[in-house]
């Protein structure tokens, strides 16, 4: 439980009052007259209310005193995020390949709410593609046609509903471009798909990194250059492998496998880009196929088109795949836009150095006179000590003419050499990640680095404290924190964003922004081909992960929640009166937030079922517990059994899903606990029954109610008697089972009733199930008569 809540002082003015009254005569001993009418009494009260007032800070703790708390805690406030979407294009009959470069904006057309502009995060290229069929192969060689589930937007397994070796997802194509790549947008049911999962991903896969690492320090040569941190790639799937290919008629089956490579690049020919984790995760499947693609005949579907597959080659999922969306011509883009600058260059300024061409980077130097307008400029060559800074366009100076230059840059202000100057960015809130801050003094540049706070900040640091909602910058005061040098020119380049109002809704991206960055980046593209970009794009998905900065309460509220996790669940399962998590509603588990540390079993089931990237359906452990000596306490041992969250009889996590769980696991588990983790085993219960129906049942039916009855009650995953799921280790009674039966409609009773576990053998009574099984449904034998 937490520590009470102190009041340091609980005097009031009354007190202190009566308590400064009642020390006159010890004091003062000529003040005879105590009365309120005496000035003297009023001193007293009013020095009682100045006391009162610091008894009421001495209780208060500061808001800076809160964030620094809560930062030893791991702890700080959520900067504002931007809105991520994934644009679609449907070309117009007759229109070529062409390509769409990074960086392009489109916008809402609301004609009431505020126009929210995305900006397009890699190299598109746009074309004709028409898909007509989507089959599935489930493994057995057999193609089912899901192609009006596809077109009505009806959820679809896209590798049926038990995926194995084998199963495919055929798509095909009337028409199809070859050799230039192509980008399908996939996105799939449930919140363990989307964006925020695959943030989950990455970070454990980076903190596992820390983990492995070497406790020594990187000890580097004077003069050396520091390695560059290494950027955390998504990981692949931890069972499934997912091939590509493509019908091109040649070899033994006609299907040419593409090769793979990472996610980031653009494919060449041959070469696919998967960005979904083999089906996993919503993300887009770059390809470019080859000339030698080829029409032909498949399943139900009687039209020749040009077919793609993904094969399942090797290991298995956890869950079966429900495909919500595909979209061809698609493309990530994000809430966030760079900032621009136009600079007025004076008539007369003869600019020094190479001139830029509009939409490359340069290096450049430059002085302002008193209205803002350059006086000098230089254009540096690569090599000097400069950013380098996204030319938009560029009017040099003519005779008595004056220039501009327009650049991803802003100027923020200039410095004035006193300490904690403060200056605010022109467009607020702000991408945190992508902000940079120089000086330009004195022909040099600077740059200044962002902290939280300046309370670790040296003299010569060019540290600053940055407010992403407003854009205020906090510069030091020269002891923390260097002060910019008088007359130093502040720039800023960075992106803004609309955080929380870029959650756009889905169909509202329509329109191509008419912005001078477009003007650079399609400065190539025909113009009726820009016309035609505002009428063929569109986001089938609402925008998500927008988010406005984070509120000190709530900051504390999430702090308060992630360290009383542990307690959390100690009370679910005292209000359940439940040992084990297993046997709670799920959806109540896995609302409270997973512990840091797996300090008992309650918090281990709850972190075995948070694995990133997995899909565990049940998770239950055991104390001195060893799988491999179920008779025999082995202390020191942790047992966890997990249930992958497959719609099959008897699931079983696969090797990848067991090395993952128990990584994961392993980070947080105590120092001297040994853990295990398998997969259950299971009992499989038949029942042989004679049933007496009522009269004018009908025996086909009542039979196939009490079949469908025992395998619902007997199912790992829903069964038992809370519907949570069959308990671990408990046994099946007899009496239960005829309950049960008892219960389907149009039975009258039950004549006999024989339970068969595995050793065939009928059992009389009920049958014993160890603790770490559990039962699954066999082939039941009922007879109605």
């Amino acid at each position: 439980m937490p520590l009470p809540l102190l009041n340091l002082d609980d005097r009031r003015w009354t007190d202190l009052v009566e308590e400064g009254t009642a020390q006159i005569p010890r004091y003062a001993e000529q003040w005879t007259d105590h009365n309120v009418h005496d000035p003297g009494r009023t001193l007293v009260e009013l020095f009682a209310w100045l006391t009162e007032s610091s008894i009421y800070r001495l209780n208060r703790i500061p808001e800076r005193h809160r964030r620094k708390f809560l930062a030893l805690l791991g702890f700080t406030r959520r900067q504002p995020q931007a809105a991520c979407a994934v644009l679609t294009f449907s070309p117009e009959a007759g229109t070529g390949p062409f390509a769409l470069p990074a960086g392009v904006s489109f916008e809402t057309s609301g004609a009431t709410a505020p126009v929210v502009r995305f900006r397009t995060l890699r190299d598109l290229t746009i074309s004709i593609v028409h898909l007509s069929a989507l089959q599935v192969d489930e493994g057995a060689g057999q193609l089912q046609d899901q192609t009006r589930h596809w077109r009505e937007q009806l959820p679809l397994y896209v590798l049926g509903q038990n995926p194995r070796v084998g199963a495919t997802l055929y798509l095909g194509f009337k028409e199809l471009t070859a050799s230039q790549p192509v980008a399908l947008a996939f996105r799939f049911q449930g919140p363990l798909s989307d964006a925020q999962e695959r943030e989950r991903l990455i970070r454990e896969t980076a903190a596992e990194r820390v983990t492995c690492r070497h406790p020594l320090p990187d000890i580097h040569c004077r003069g050396e250059h520091e390695p560059t941190q290494e950027v955390t790639k998504l990981p692949p799937h931890h069972s499934a492998v997912v091939v590509w290919e493509v019908f091109t008629g040649a070899g033994p089956q006609g299907w040419t496998p593409l090769a793979a490579i990472e996610a980031t690049a653009r494919p060449s020919t041959g070469q696919v880009a998967d960005d979904t984790r083999s089906l996993t995760l919503d993300g887009i499947v770059e390809l470019n196929l080859p000339a030698t693609m080829a029409q032909t005949k498949l399943g139900a579907v009687p039209d020749s088109l040009f077919y793609l597959r993904a094969r399942l080659v090797r290991g298995s999922y956890d869950a079966p795949l429900v495909l919500v969306d595909l979209a061809p011509n698609a493309v990530h883009a994000e809430q966030a836009v760079p900032v621009s600058q136009s600079f007025k260059i004076s008539a007369g300024v003869v600019p020094a150095g190479t001139a830029p061409t509009p939409g490359t980077n340069t290096r450049l130097r430059m002085k302002l006179a008193a209205d803002g307008s350059i006086k000098a400029l230089t254009f540096i060559p690569p090599g000097h000590a400069a950013p380098e800074v996204s030319v938009l366009s560029y009017t040099p100076p003519v005779g008595l003419t004056p220039g501009e230059i327009t650049l991803q840059l802003a100027l923020v202000g200039i410095g004035t050499g006193a300490p904690e100057q403060q200056l605010s960015l022109p467009h607020a809130p702000v991408q945190v990640e992508s902000l940079r801050l120089y000086t330009h003094w004195e022909n040099s540049w600077r740059e200044g680095r962002r902290r939280d706070d300046l309370d670790a900040s040296t003299r010569t640091a060019f540290d600053f404290v940055l407010d992403a909602e407003t854009g205020q910058i906090n510069f030091g005061d020269g002891e923390r924190g260097r002060v910019p040098p008088a007359r130093a020119l502040i720039f800023a380049a960075y992106h803004t964003t609309a955080a929380a109002s870029g959650n756009v809704a889905a169909g509202t991206i329509n329109r191509l922004s008419h912005t001078l960055d477009n003007d650079v980046a399609l400065a190539a593209l025909p113009a009726p081909l820009q016309a035609q970009l505002s009428r063929i794009t569109t986001n089938h998905a609402p925008a998500s992960g927008g988010a406005a900065l984070e509120e000190l309460p709530q900051t504390i509220g999430r702090a308060v929640e992630t360290l009383r996790a542990h307690e959390r669940l100690l009370e679910l399962a005292g209000h359940t009166k439940s040992d084990t998590l297993d046997q709670v509603d799920m959806q109540q588990v896995r609302a409270l937030i997973a512990p840091q540390r797996g300090v008992n079993l309650l918090d281990l089931e709850r972190l075995a079922l948070d694995v990133p990237g997995t899909r565990v359906a049940r998770a239950c452990a055991w104390a001195n517990v060893h799988p491999a000596f179920p008779c025999l306490q082995v202390p020191g041992c942790v047992t966890v059994v997990i249930v992958p969250d497959a719609l099959v009889s008897a699931p079983q996590p696969s090797l990848g899903l067991l090395d993952a769980v128990k990584r994961y696991l392993e980070r947080r588990r105590l120092l001297c606990t040994r853990l295990e983790v398998v997969g259950p085993r299971y009992l499989t219960v038949r029942v042989s029954a004679r049933v007496r129906k009522l009269g004018g049942a009908n025996s086909a039916r009542v039979q196939a109610r009490i079949v469908e009855a025992l395998n619902n009650f007997f199912d790992p995953r829903r069964g038992g008697p809370e519907g949570l799921g069959w308990p671990f280790g408990r046994d099946v009674f007899r009496s239960e089972v005829l309950q049960l039966i008892d219960g389907v409609d149009g039975v009258d009773h039950v004549l006999t009733l024989r339970l068969l576990g595995d050793d065939e053998e009928d059992q009389c009574g009920d049958l014993s199930v160890c603790p770490t099984w559990l039962v699954t449904p066999g082939a039941h034998k009922i007879e109605i008569v």
